[in-house]
């Protein structure tokens, strides 16, 4: 029977906003008020005295108008520069694909925006988000960009926001406009990558859950998939299997300092390239990425990846990952406890900084066009599960010095190109629980020494070339007397087993 691979270890169309210049207007008080007390004239009712008042007031209305028209001239230039500033009639420009492809202005689903007036502290939060505009601020000239719809809605919310954080007006803004720039950019958004997935008339739904996602900032913490430290900061992104379409956006990174897991696993993401890659380098505090049955793409596994020295947990399976395996991606890793690279195509053995990585203790390569031999298993300092199936390229024999991995629980090699004999000292890993090694070459007969793995469940050696009878201390291990629930060999030809000890025989035994 074959096994499953299993679960992972552990447990808007944004309306343009305007912005007033009100706060910026000066009153100015007329000198010449009657009703003050500095101001004395004579009260004169002769002709002479109203021809002077008529001309000084005349004076008085050319000086005003003056005054007046140079004000409102400076207050028209200034609104004509930050239209242009902040999103108004400006130039419009690429907004940039950031490696995954060029996005077709559709968007679905976007959520209300709040409601109430600019805040009339929007120009700082402009400011703000313009001094850390990844592209020189170049990415807010069309409207249709992501960031431009970010940044309006970051403008409609009031700042500093009372959610109880301890974040200063710059931290909420630049984190609500991060979170901001996620949702636009993976929130039905089509691409020609989902035209190919689903077609060109195909509607692209939304998030299957966006719960408080761009409603009010005051309650961030509690948008769906989203978990913050003690300080208001965001700490995990969590979004797997959510219907995510687009790419993840390089705004990502204004996270870094706090975001610690993100789970993306399981969406229609298309990362592309260094553009599309290279900034996850810079989540330099992340200790688990799951990026597993997504899109992301780039010619062999990115070496910024090895920046992430924090990592205790990475997936990226089943993503399109195509290139030979680069060493010093590996390298620094030296926290890395769990990882999974099943489904891509690497052309190449596994490096020997993966191999030696001090803490790994799960590897789970399968169906990735791995090359080589199984020498390299001994020098796995903690391996617990080890799973590489489904790769013709492992050739050659199961090593004699397979007995010194003592910390290997579970092995599996299946659908590879192994032959030779079956070493006696697997016997010497008492800690053994399962074990799959059918559909190979293997030849020669089953080592008794097998019958000393007091805790194996189970042991699948069908479709080989064995031969002879399955050891009786092998049989002996069967439930109920032992832990053995699961024995498959070849006892439809050449192996001699009888159905009170195997429990399977031969090909129908795997579900194909």
């Amino acid at each position: 029977m074959s096994h499953e691979y299993p679960v992972k270890w552990t447990d808007q169309s944004g309306t343009e906003v305007g912005i007033s210049d009100t706060d910026d207007q000066e009153r100015q008080q007329n000198p010449y008020d009657s009703s003050s007390d500095d101001y004395q004239y004579n009260d004169k009712s002769g002709p002479s005295s109203r021809k002077k008042l008529c001309l000084v007031g005349i004076c008085l209305l050319v000086i005003v108008g003056a005054v007046v028209g140079v004000s409102v001239g400076i207050l028209s230039t200034r609104e004509e520069k930050n239209a242009s500033k902040y999103g108004g009639s400006g130039a419009v420009g690429d907004p940039g694909n950031y490696g995954g492809d060029t996005p077709i202005a559709q968007y679905a689903g976007a959520p209300t925006m709040s409601p109430g007036p600019t805040p009339s502290n929007a120009y700082e939060i402009a400011d703000i988000i313009d001094s850390v505009a990844r592209f020189g601020g170049s990415e807010f000239n069309d409207p249709n960009s992501y960031q431009y719809r970010a940044r309006q809605w970051v403008l409609t919310q009031d700042f500093p926001v009372p959610d109880g954080s301890s974040l200063s007006t710059e931290q909420q803004a630049i984190q609500l406009y991060a979170l901001a720039c996620i949702y636009y950019s993976t929130y039905a958004v089509r691409s020609a990558w989902t035209d190919f997935q689903y077609g060109k008339d195909v509607a692209i739904p939304g998030w299957f859950s966006s719960r408080g996602w761009l409603g009010s900032a005051v309650d961030v913490c509690n948008w769906y998939g989203l978990t913050c430290n003690e300080e208001g900061r965001i700490q995990k992104i969590e979004l797997d299997t959510n219907g995510l379409t687009g790419f993840l956006p390089p705004e990502t990174a204004y996270l870094h300092e706090s975001l610690n897991t993100i789970d993306l696993y399981n969406n229609l993401l298309h990362n592309k390239g260094d553009e599309g890659n290279s900034f996850l380098g810079e989540l330099t505090n992340l200790e688990y990425l799951f990026i597993g049955s997504t899109s992301f793409e780039y010619d062999g596994v990115p070496t910024v990846l090895g920046r992430l020295t924090k990592l205790q947990e990475l997936d990226f399976s089943y993503t399109l990952y195509f290139g030979a395996l680069n060493g010093d991606t590996f390298a620094s890793l030296s926290n890395l406890k769990y990882l999974v690279m099943d489904g891509n195509a690497y052309n190449s053995s596994l490096p020997e900084q993966l191999i030696q990585l001090p803490e790994l203790e799960y590897l789970y390569s399968g169906f990735s066009f791995l090359e080589g031999d199984l020498e390299f298993i001994p020098r796995m300092p903690k391996i617990f599960e080890l799973w590489i199936d489904d790769n013709p390229g492992i050739a050659g024999t199961l090593p004699t010095t397979i007995g010194q991995s003592s910390t290997l629980v579970s092995l599996s090699v299946t659908n590879c190109n192994l032959s030779g004999p079956i070493p006696s000292e697997l016997g010497q890993l008492t800690d053994m629980v399962q074990m799959w090694l059918y559909d190979n070459s293997l030849t020669g007969t089953i080592p008794s020494e097998l019958g000393h793995l007091i805790k194996m469940k189970t042991l699948n050696l069908q479709m080989n070339q064995l031969v002879g009878e399955m050891p009786a201390n092998i049989c002996g291990r069967r439930r109920p007397f032992g832990r053995l629930e699961e024995l498959e060999a070849d006892c439809d030809g050449e192996i001699i087993c009888d159905e009170t000890c195997c429990t399977c025989c031969g090909e129908q035994c795997i579900d194909l």
